[in-house]
This record gives structure tokens, sequence and C-alpha cells, in this order.
């Protein structure tokens, strides 16, 4: 088959030969096997959901179950994910729509909302399944099957060669990006851009009204994928196919009305497919509008210089979700032998993967000027190095380009050795991509999948509709009980500046990243009166941390010490006012390991007195966190210099453990062994804190301890007024029915004031007073509020007819764009043979 550039036209001599349907099937199933056998699962045994980061964390300890760390990267999938999907499929399972979830945040829009991946098919496949773990499992499974599929029918489309379509379908399903975002919505949207390329290609190939209607639901799928910058990403890929194949249309024979009835075709069906993704694109645009996204920052961490590491991950195995691209090392080196290819025999879908090769070096490797790629749109709100996404897309082409060569399509012709050095190739691509996916995505027994503690049943079986808890570090993100149906107010997610007021009030240093948090038990103010309005009724937080920070190293810069196997160590803390001590946090490195490799020993000194003692062991101990040293009992400490040691009990242990320190700090010195540094590590002494009379704790289990704020009574409250901090009522004020999209109160009260229900809600919420349609007004901007007089009955509720009526207006739009389809529609006459 003739695949020089500048040839005849697309539609004919690049059609692929016609191929038994048989043989098709027979890829397929080949492929159905590679995918399982790369990622390595038993589903029936195994769950591919992250629990083995949720189990390394103490509040789950008393579950009964353990399992090692594979990976800690995967903190997203169990505070914002799974969150939502589990609270979208109980729903679903007992007959209702999930049109606002009362768990993320306090409340946030539902299944309809694209991030949250509601209207995915992987979510589907998930809902669907009876067992979750299970289902978890095949979600995944899915997502690689669909990348897997599209990209072997898009190569096969460009190259006619199913061994080519095989290999290079491997290669995108498992790049290094698909394999490191395997739990987030990058996936999801990502494996649809192989079917948005294969049906564009194919239409025009073909001009068959079928392929069109392929291309308006790969385009509706990809956008309703959950990851706007991925489908981004996609359309530069499809305008990059058709101005690749439009131009060698126009090489070969000129302009004529077929290329542009092929054009105007696609710009239809793609059209339609926007309309069938505008509702969920719209719910997005809503919740973006009321978010602060200043502080989202674009560029890249990649240089050009990292393009090297397309040959693995870093050279040292240090696989990370937001610097692993490689696809592999045999498509590494066949993609670079196809530039020497491409040089002796050009050929058109060849130069597409090195186009689309150019603008991955251009965006995700900064090889372009930073204020060049920011006029991209959405490069200036995004992180660059996500794009390399194409880079695994490129190395697919390219490196199945090299392979087509290889092995032509006439296999009969072709000598014997060449189909078994085809067969080695992809059985080391397979070998390579398994040890990757391995080696970063867990696969834990199912039994692991979310399993109760002491402390979580016993707030389970006392907490009520509309109130909330705080959970600290022990059960690290914030978000993470939200699976256990657990609404928790700093869940990861975009807030709004409202929201952001109240957690900074209720925990001021609670955002770790942009979307994420992470609570230290001693950082939250139990004072603070915004607990009591969003009805946080429960805190789950480490065994006698009820504490306050009351001391803290400060300096200048940061660096690790000398490991800790090299000796103790040792230094100086000045206590600048008296303070009961009951533990000291230190920031330590375990150098990517889940725990440390020894126990660790704090002892404390006045002149030669020991103060305090404490032993931490090594599995409380983790990586970039703080470790707390908890003492036996209450440390009294005065005004002046004590001397702190910290010491492994096995300092010759092959794996090394080093403590954080300030590069600088006026003039202050540790030591470790016999070695003496400036600086000083980053230290926080801690004492016990007074909790409010109305807060009792209740130790459920070892470790964890259960604060209960006994002023929440029931599920709303009631406040005089607006302004200030009023006293909230909540005996006043009774749950009369309850729906996560509609809820009704009685208030019993007989004074004018506000009836407040502590949920986050949105413009599309609304209100009535004793049926009648009522002013919906907000607390501290963000709680809904409304006014009464007396005993009244007041109904919250979710307008969805907004919804209806976008659904009508895209509706219309879709079916007029598919009409101008097939009005516009034009197939080539099919050639006789040897045309």
């Amino acid at each position: 088959m003739n695949t020089q550039m500048g040839q005849a036209p697309v539609q004919n001599s690049h059609l692929p030969e016609e191929t038994p349907f048989l043989r098709h099937i027979i890829s397929m199933m080949l492929l159905f096997v590679l995918v399982l056998g790369i990622v390595g699962v038993n589903p029936f045994r195994q769950t591919l959901a992250p629990m083995d980061l949720l189990l390394a964390y103490p509040g789950w300890d008393n579950a009964g179950i353990d399992t090692p760390l594979i990976n800690a990267e995967r903190s997203d999938a169990l505070d914002h994910r799974l969150p939502n999907w589990r609270e979208f499929r109980r729903e679903l399972w007992e007959g209702h729509i999930p049109l606002w979830n009362p768990l993320h945040q306090l409340g946030a829009t539902g299944i309809q909302a694209p991030i949250y991946e509601g209207l995915s098919i992987p979510f589907i496949v998930y809902a669907l399944t009876p067992n979750e773990a299970m289902g978890y499992t095949f979600a995944i499974l899915t997502n690689y099957l669909l990348a897997a599929f599209g990209t072997y029918f898009l190569l096969f489309f460009m190259f006619s060669n199913r061994r080519a379509a095989v290999f290079g379908a491997m290669v995108f399903a498992f790049c290094g990006f698909n394999i490191a975002w395997a739990h987030w919505p990058h996936l999801t949207t990502s494996a649809l851009i192989p079917w948005v390329l294969a049906t564009q290609l194919r239409y025009w190939q073909t001009g068959r009204l079928s392929w069109a209607l392929g291309f308006t639901f790969s385009v509706a799928l990809m956008g309703l994928g959950g990851f706007p910058f991925v489908a981004l990403l996609g359309a530069i890929s499809s305008l990059i196919l058709g101005i690749v194949v439009l131009l060698a249309e126009l090489r070969s024979i000129g302009i004529n009305q077929l290329p542009i009835r092929r054009i105007v075709g696609l710009g239809c069906a793609g059209t339609a497919g926007a309309f069938l993704a505008l509702p969920g694109l719209l719910q997005t645009r809503d919740i973006l509008d009321s978010t602060d996204l200043s502080s989202r920052t674009s560029g890249t961490a990649f240089s050009p210089y990292d393009i090297i590491y397309m040959f693995g991950s870093d050279f040292s195995d240090h696989l990370g979700v937001e610097r692993t691209f490689s696809a592999g090392i045999p498509a590494a080196l066949l993609t670079i032998l196809s530039i020497y290819i491409i040089i002796r025999e050009r050929n058109r879908f060849a130069i597409l993967g090195l186009i689309i090769a150019i603008f991955t070096m251009a965006t995700a490797f900064g090889a372009a000027p930073a204020n060049l790629v920011k006029l991209i749109p959405g490069f200036d709100l995004n992180t660059w190095s996500r794009a390399s996404i194409l880079f695994g897309l490129s190395v697919a082409i390219l490196s199945s380009y090299t392979i087509n060569y290889i092995s032509p399509t006439s296999p009969k012709y072709e000598p014997y050795y060449k189909s078994h050095v085809v067969l080695f190739i992809c059985l080391l691509q397979a070998i390579n991509l398994g040890y990757w996916f391995r080696q970063i995505n867990a696969r834990p027994d199912i039994e692991t999948f979310f399993p109760e503690t002491p402390s979580i049943s016993y707030v389970l079986s006392k907490i009520l509709p509309g109130q909330s808890i705080i959970s600290d570090d022990s059960f690290l993100s914030s978000g993470f009980l939200s699976n256990y149906r657990l609404p928790e107010l700093f869940a990861h997610g975009f807030r709004t500046g409202a929201q952001k007021k109240i957690a900074q009030d209720i925990a001021p240093s609670y955002q770790t990243t942009y979307t994420a948090s992470v609570i230290q038990c001693s950082d939250i103010n139990f004072s603070s009166r915004r607990i009591t309005y969003a009805a946080v009724r429960f805190f789950l937080v480490r065994s006698g941390c009820a504490t306050e920070l009351a001391y803290e190293t400060s300096g200048i810069g940061q660096r690790p010490t000398l490991p800790l196997n090299n000796g103790a160590l040792k230094g100086n803390l000045v206590i600048d006012k008296p303070m009961s001590a009951t533990s000291v946090q230190v920031l330590l490195a375990t150098y990517k390991e889940g725990y440390a490799p020894s126990a660790l020993i704090f002892d404390l000194y006045k002149d030669e007195l020991l103060v305090a003692h404490a032993e931490l062991p090594p599995e409380a101990i983790r990586d970039n966190q703080f470790a707390t040293f908890s003492f036996n009992q209450a440390a009294p400490l005065v005004t002046g210099t004590y001397r702190y040691v910290i010491s492994m009990t096995k300092p010759d242990s092959q794996k090394t453990l080093s403590a954080w320190a300030f590069e600088t700090a006026g003039g202050a010195t540790y030591q470790v062994g016999s070695s003496v540094f400036p600086g000083i590590p980053k230290i926080r002494v801690i004492e016990k804190t007074h909790l409010p009379q109305n807060f009792s704790i209740t130790p459920v289990e070892p470790g964890i301890d259960v604060v209960e704020n006994h002023v929440i009574l029931g599920s709303g409250y009631y406040v005089h007024g607006l302004d200030g901090q009023p006293e909230a009522d909540f005996g006043s004020v009774r749950l009369a029915t309850y729906r996560p999209d509609d809820v009704t109160v009685e208030y019993s009260g007989a004074t004018h004031g506000w009836v407040i229900f502590p949920i986050r809600t949105n413009k599309y919420w609304r209100a009535t007073l004793d049926g009648k349609a009522v002013e919906l007004k907000s607390f501290l901007d963000f709680f809904p509020a409304v006014e009464v007089n007396g005993q009244s009955k007041i109904r919250f509720y979710y307008d969805s007819s907004h919804l209806l009526k976008t659904l009508e207006l895209c509706i219309a739009g879709f079916a007029v764009s598919v009409i101008l389809l097939v009005m516009t529609n034009g197939r080539a006459p099919r050639l006789p043979t040897g045309t």
C-alpha cells in the first residue's frame, strides 16, 4: 500500500485494506489479555483501589487489616473521587438521581458535574457492579481497555497493520501519564482521545455517516471525562490531525468539493458532540465561576533535557505522578528509529506523530517561550507538564510506524525472522509496562476496601443529617472519612472565599495544596464559633492530641540533616515562656519509604536533668511529615535553654532517616554524630489545651479519640440575626424530612430571627416558608437562611429546572447539527479495483 506523502487522496489510496472481522476480534482478544496481564490484578481477590494508602495511617490501625504501602500519591482518589462515586452509587441504588451531594464540603453539585466523573463510562461500570471493590477495579480496567481499543483502531486506520496497531495500543494505554494518573479523571478523559482521532480519520477516509456520529459521541464523552485540560489537549490533537490530512489532500489533488464537505461534516459532528456535553460543562463553569483560580499556576516542572527520561523513570525508579511520562523503553527506541525511517520514506501519519511530539516538547518540556505557550487557551491556568499525555500519543504513532516498516502488511512476503522479532519486542514492551504499573499502583486484597473502625462506627451511629465532622492527620487528608458518608467541610476541592474564612477560623493552617487539606489536631481552634455554625459535631483525632502549638522553631531555607544513621541529632531549644508540654513534633524524611527504618527516641534535658522522654515506632514515622513524640505525662517547662537528643534504636539500618532543618536560624547550630551544622531542625512543642465546657472526649479505641461538641443537638438552628456572632439555638429547630436535595425543618420558637440549615448551597437552591416561596438569604455568605417570625415550617430544596431548560436547548442544538451533518455529508464513490 502506498504511504508516500503527496500521493493519491486520503479517501481512496489510504483506506485500510479490507480485513476479515474475525482478525479484528483476535486482535481485540489479544489486547484484552495484554491489558489484564500488564495490570496484573485478580478482580475476584484484589482491588485496584488505593487502600494501601488508607491503611497506612493510624486512623485505621484498629481495623485489623494490614497491607504494604506501594504508593503515597493516591490521596486524591480517596478524598475526592471515591467519596463522590460512593455517594452517587448509593443514591442510584436507592432509586434517586443524585443531583446534590451533601458530603462534599457540606454540599456540592452532584452527578451532573463532569469534574466528579459521574457521567463517565468507568463510573457507570462501577455503579452497575454489585460488589463495590470489584466494581472499582472494573472501572479502572475499563479506562485502559477504552484507551487500548481506541488506539488500536486509530493506528489500524493509519497503517492497516494489526501488529503495529496492537503494539501502539499498548504504548498509549499504558504510557507513563496514564499509569501515573490511573485514579484521576485525567485517565478517564485521555482514554477517549484515540476514539476522537480514530472516528475523525475514518470519517475522512470513508465519508460514512456512522463514523461521523462516532466522532460526535467520542467528542461528547471526552468533554464529560472530568478533566477539561486533557480534553483540550485531545481537541488540539484533533486539530493537528485535521490539518495534516487536509494538507496532504490538497497536495495530492488540489482543492475540490469533497475535502470541503468532509470539513463541514466534521464541524457539524463536533458541534453535535459539544451540544451533548454542554449541560455538564455548564455545571463545571458554575463551579469555577464561584472559585478564585488566581493561585493556580502555569509552567512545567520539566526542561527540554528531561526528554532523556523517555527511556525510564528518572533512571532511578522514582516514579511519581507529575513526572512520569515514559511510554516504555522498547517504544522509546522504536520512536527514535522512526525519525530515520521518516527521512527515508515520508508518511503523513508518521509526520503527524512528529508534529505532536514537537508540540509536546514546546509545552510540556518548556522548549518554547513561556509567554508564547500561555497564549494557548487553557495553558495559563494549568500545569503544562500534564501535556505529556501527548508524548504517549506521539510515541504510540511513531513506534507503530516503525513496527509497520519492520513488519509490513503482507506477511506472506516478509522474512520468517521478522515476525519473531516483532513478537519479542511486544513481549518486552508488555513486561516493561507491567513492571512500571505495579510499582506505582497497588493491588491490595479485596477485604481492604474501606474497612470500618470502632471510632468510625461510633460516629456513624450518632451523627444526624446536616451535622459534620473534622478529622486530623491520623486519617491523612480531610475527605477520607467522607467515604463513610460523613460530611467534611475541609474535603478536597475548590473553595469559595466565604468558605475559606470559615475554614481559617476553625483550623488556620488547614490548606496543604490549593484543593487539599491535612489538619493537625494542635491547629484546631475549638473555641471558634464557626465550629457550631458549621454543625461540626465530632472530631476524630489522635489520642491525647486535643492540644495547641506552644513553641515552634523558625529560620530561613530548608535542607535535610545528615542521616541519623551517622549518630544522634542534638541541639538546643530556647523556651521563651512557661508551658506544660505533652508532646514534641519533628519533621522527618524517610526518603520515599513508607515507614522509618528504625524506632526513634526523643529525650529533652534541662542542664543534665532528663525532663521528657518519648519513643516512636517506625510505622508512626512518615516521609516528609511531622512525627509526634508523645510524653507519658505532661512535662512542665520553664523559661530557659533545653537540650534535645533524637536517636535511632537501629542506626546500622541500610535505609536512611533524616530530619528537616532550617539552613540558618539566628546563629543556632545542631549536631549529628560528631559533625556540627548551622541551623535548627523543624521542631514543634505541643501543650494540652483546655477544651470548652461543651466538648467531651470519648476514647473509643486505642490511639484515636472522638471529641464531641454537645451544642450540636439537631440538624438546623435559629439565630436572632445574620450579623456578628449570634448564639445558635439548635433546640427550637427540628428536622421534619430529609433528602440530600430537599430538606424540611420546623421552627417552634415565637421570636423573629433566622433559621439556618448548615450546608453549602449554590444559586440554584430555593426555600419556602409554610408552603410559600421566600427569598433565600445566606449566613456568613455560606449557609442558607430563611427569615421567620414565629412557629413555621421551612423547606430548603435544590431547583433542577435549569437543567431541564439547558437540556432542551442542547437537544435542539444536537438535532440541528446532525441534520446539517446529513445534508452536507459527502461520501466518495467506491473506485474500481486497481484504481
